[in-house]
């Protein structure tokens, strides 16, 4: 298990941001995943400028660990995890 902190931004009907969480799930890392379109419009609002300070073009999946990935790119996920 990795002790970086992992945070993957992601909207819960978003099939990629599916496939990266269960990447992390399958490499069995712990990882704090936030689905940005269930939460009120408040928070979503706050949590678009917290994604747009990682990734200006503000899509989805996100994921910030040492640095930060967009998209799904299962090779890089896994050389940044050491895995």
């Amino acid at each position: 298990m990795s002790s970086r902190k992992i945070l993957l931004y992601a909207l819960s009907t978003c099939p990629v941001c599916k496939k990266t969480a269960s990447l992390l799930e399958d490499m069995g890392q712990d990882f704090v995943k936030v689905d940005v379109d269930l939460l009120d419009s408040g928070e979503q609002w706050l949590m678009s400028k917290e994604v747009k300070k990682y990734n200006p073009e503000n899509t989805y999946p996100t994921l910030v660990v040492s640095e930060v990935i967009v998209g799904f790119d299962p090779g890089r996920i896994k050389e940044i995890l050491g895995k």
